[in-house]
C-alpha cells in the first residue's frame, strides 16, 4: 500500500489548528498515526511484563538457576534504557517512520528467534534485541505526541496513548500464564507478534514519509559515555553490601559512574554533533522535568517492586492474594491517564504533575504508617491513590516539561526524559532489594516485627522521594523562549 502523503516535515512544526470546526482528514490522520505508534510500544511493553511468569518453565526446560533467568529479566531492562540514546539520531537521519518500522520488525523476528532458541544463552540474545528495540520504540509516542498535536490536545493525545500502553501490562501477565501453561514457554515470545503486526501494517499504510535524510555521523563517544555511566551507577547499588575488594569495587563503579558522567557534560558542550546537547541543560523547566522523570523513575519503579514483596514476605499473601489487592490500582491507572490528559490541557501541565506527586507521597506516607504495625489494612485504598497520581504524572509531565520544543531539540528532549526516568528505574529497583537486605541484617532481628519495620523505613523512603518531586514540580515555570527552541 502506499505511504501516506503527509510528511515528516509537518511534524517539525506545532501549528494551532482554528477553534471550532470539526476535526480535519489531516487531524484524524495524526490519531491513525498515534494509534500505530501505541500499538508497536504495545507490543515492547508486554514483552517485558509478560516474561516473569515464564521463569519457572524457562528454569525447567534449559537447566538453569533463578539468577540465570533473572538475568533476562536484567538483560532487558539495561538494554532497552541504553538502546533510548541513539532515537534522536535515528529520527534526524531516516525519520520516524523508518525508524518505527525497523524497530517493530526486528522486534518481529527477535521474537520469533527467541521462541525457537535451542539453549538459554542464544535465548537471551533474543532477549537483549528485544530490549534495543523497545528502547527504540519508547520515546517515539512522546516524540509524536509533541511534534503532531498543537498543545490544546497535547494532553489528551499523551493521555489516550498512555492508557493504551498501560492496559498491556496490566493484563499481560496473566495472560501470558494462560498461554504458557497451555502451549509452553515459548509462547510467551509470541504474545507481542500480533501487536507487532497490525502496527507494521498501519505504519507502511499512515506513517508520513521522511522527506529529506541529512546524513550526520552518530556520536559514538556519547553513546559510549552515557552507556558506561549507566552500567557503572547500577554496578555501584548492586555492589553497596560489598567488604573488603567489593569496597574497592564499589569505589571504582563509583569513580566511574561520576567520570563519565562528567565527561558526558564536557562532550555535550563541546561537539556540535553530541547525541544530547548542552542546550538541553539550559533551559531550567526542562531540567526540572528531566529531575522529576528520573525521580519519579526511581521511586515508582522500586515502589512497585517493594508493595509485592511486603504483602508475601512478611503478611504472608499468596501471589495471587497480594496481585488482586494490586488490580484496582492498575484499573485506576487506566482509567486516569484520559482525565489527566484532558486536565493537562484545560490547566498547566505542572499543576497537574505536582497533584500526582502528592498523591504519590500521600499514598506511601500511609503505607508507612501502615507497615509500622505490621499490617495491610487499606492498601487497596493506598494503592489506587497512588497510581492515580501515577496517571496524572504520565499523561502531564512531557508536556510540561517540553512544551513549545520542536525540531532536533525535541527529539533529543523527549529520548532523554525517557532515559532517565528509565535509569532511575533500574536504579530504584536495585536500591530497593540492597536496602532491604541491609537493613534486615542492620537490625540483627528475625521477628516479622524487625522484617515489618525495615519495610514501613522504605515506603517512607519513597515518600520522601515523591516529596522531593514534588517539590521540584512546583518550583516549575512554563518556557519562556519557545521561539528559540528549534
Amino acid at each position: 500500500m502506499p505511504a501516506s502523503r503527509y510528511t515528516a516535515r509537518s511534524m517539525s512544526q506545532t501549528v494551532t489548528p482554528p477553534p471550532g470546526p470539526p476535526q480535519t482528514d489531516s487531524e484524524r490522520h495524526k490519531w491513525y498515526v498515534m494509534a500505530v505508534i501505541a500499538l508497536g510500544t504495545i507490543g515492547a511493553v508486554i514483552l517485558s511484563t509478560s516474561f516473569n511468569v515464564a521463569v519457572p518453565a524457562l528454569m525447567q526446560h534449559f537447566h538453569v538457576g533463578n539468577d540465570e533467568v533473572q538475568l533476562a529479566v536484567t538483560t532487558f531492562m539495561v538494554t532497552s534504557t541504553i538502546a533510548m540514546l541513539p532515537t534522536p539520531w535515528l529520527i534526524q537521519r531516516f525519520g520516524l517512520r523508518a525508524s518505527f518500522l525497523g524497530a517493530v520488525a526486528l522486534l518481529t523476528v527477535s521474537s520469533l528467534a527467541g521462541s525457537f532458541s535451542p539453549s538459554f544463552n542464544l535465548l537471551l540474545l533474543a532477549r537483549s534485541v528485544q530490549g534495543i528495540c523497545a528502547g527504540i520504540l519508547y520515546p517515539l509516542g512522546t516524540f509524536a505526541v509533541m511534534s503532531l498535536f498543537p498543545p490544546s490536545r497535547q494532553g489528551r493525545a499523551s493521555g489516550l496513548l498512555g492508557f493504551s500502553i498501560v492496559l498491556a501490562p496490566a493484563v499481560s501477565p496473566a495472560l501470558g500464564g494462560v498461554i504458557i501453561d497451555h502451549y509452553g514457554w515459548e509462547a510467551v515470545f509470541y504474545i507481542s507478534i500480533p501487536f507487532c503486526l497490525i502496527a507494521l501494517f498501519g505504519g507502511w499504510r499512515h506513517m508520513p514519509v521522511h522527506d529529506a535524510a541529512r546524513h550526520q555521523d552518530f556520536d559514538w563517544s556519547g553513546m559510549l559515555l552515557l552507556s558506561t555511566m549507566t552500567l557503572a551507577f547500577l554496578g555501584t547499588i548492586t555492589h553497596f553490601q560489598g567488604s573488603g575488594e567489593g569496597d574497592l569495587l564499589l569505589y571504582g563503579e563509583l569513580l566511574l559512574a561520576i567520570g563519565t558522567l562528567a565527561g558526558f557534560l564536557y562532550h555535550a558542550k563541546h561537539s556540535p554533533r553530541a547525541l544530547v546537547g548542552i542546550e538541553i541543560f539550559r533551559r531550567p523547566t526542562l531540567v526540572m522535568g528531566l529531575a522529576i522523570s528520573s525521580i519519579y523513575g526511581f521511586g515508582i519503579y522500586g515502589s512497585t517492586y517493594l508493595i509485592p514483596l511486603y504483602l508475601q514476605t512478611i503478611m504472608g499473601l499468596s501471589a495471587t492474594h497480594a496481585g488482586a489487592i494490586l488490580v484496582p490500582g492498575g484499573i485506576g491507572l487506566a482509567l486516569s491517564l484520559p482525565l489527566a490528559g484532558w486536565l493537562a490541557d484545560r490547566t498547566s501541565p505542572r499543576f497537574v504533575v505536582l497533584g500526582g506527586l502528592i498523591m504519590l507521597a500521600l499514598s506511601f506516607a500511609g503505607m508507612a504508617l501502615v507497615a509500622a504495625r505490621g499490617a495491610y489494612d487499606f492498601f487497596i485504598e493506598l494503592t489506587l491513590l497512588g497510581r492515580v497520581g501515577s496517571g496524572l504524572i504520565i499523561a502531564s509531565l512531557n508536556q510540561a516539561a517540553m512544551q513549545g520544543l520542536h525540531g532536533p531539540l525535541l527529539a533529543q528532549s523527549a529520548m532523554f526524559i525517557g532515559y532517565v526516568r528509565q535509569l532511575g528505574g533500574v536504579l530504584g529497583v536495585a536500591a530497593v532489594a540492597v536496602y532491604i537486605a541491609w537493613r534486615s541484617i542492620e537490625l540483627g532481628g528475625s521477628s516479622m516485627e524487625s522484617h515489618a519495620h525495615v519495610f514501613a523505613e522504605a515506603f517512607l523512603i519513597s515518600t520522601v522521594i515523591f516529596s522531593l518531586a514534588a517539590f521540584t514540580a512546583w518550583r516549575m515555570r512554563p518556557n519562556r523562549d519557545n521561539d528559540t527552541a528549534v
